[in-house]
């Protein structure tokens, strides 16, 4: 990793943030085109979101440490989706639990967010990767512009992974096991649905996923 500043971090967090949420929008218009579908691309923004959020938030916990650096990093992804507070209505937890306040969160309270999280993130990617699937599918098989199935994955899982790296180094004490929680985490939660959704029935145009 070159040694960069904390404002060269967060710099460079937010331009990958901004080329995923670039993406996500083309992806969501060639979605519409393709599928006739009336489909709200700040659905998927606000999965995005909660997705990296919880991403960043494994990363952060890795080490055993989670402090203020990491929360206020953390806190700028949060411009559509909200996953602590989608976690707290779920749970009906009373407790407020916000990015502003997380790492000073009762340690019981931050070992249950860390004991639901797989599923729900898993909840979110099911539901986040259809129309990438569909809208990968469709541009390699009837599209007049040149890719392969994973193209838009690909991007957003580049996206992710950068931004979960620099987080690591935020405090200046960067991990292996912090990257490598990331990646990991990254390619599990939408290289499973990926490869679902893809291997052996692929999605046409607006087709409904069934299962096999």
């Amino acid at each position: 990793m070159e040694n960069y500043d904390r404002q060269d971090i967060l710099d460079k967090a937010a331009q990958a943030y901004d080329h995923a949420e670039r993406t996500i929008m083309a992806m969501d218009t060639v979605f519409q085109n393709v599928s006739g579908a009336d489909y709200d691309p700040a659905l998927t923004l606000a999965q995005f979101d909660m997705i990296l959020q919880g991403v960043l938030l494994s990363v952060a916990c890795a080490d055993g440490v989670f402090d203020e650096l990491e929360q206020d990093f953390i806190r700028q992804f949060a411009m559509h989706g909200d996953l602590l507070k989608y976690i707290q209505n779920d749970m009906g937890v009373d407790t407020e639990m916000s990015w502003d306040l997380i790492a000073n969160l009762p340690e019981d309270l931050v070992n249950t967010l860390l004991e639901v999280l797989p599923q729900v993130l898993d909840d979110q990617c099911e539901s986040f990767i259809y129309p990438l699937a569909a809208v990968d599918f469709s541009y390699s098989q009837y599209g007049g512009v040149m890719t392969t199935p994973g193209d838009f994955l690909k991007s957003i899982e580049t996206d992710m992974i950068q931004i979960a790296g620099l987080l690591a180094f935020v405090d200046s004490e960067g991990t292996d096991d912090e990257i490598c929680a990331a990646v990991e985490m990254i390619y599990a939660l939408e290289g499973k649905h990926w490869r679902d959704l893809l291997s052996g029935r692929a999605l046409g145009s607006g087709q409904e996923k069934t299962d096999n």
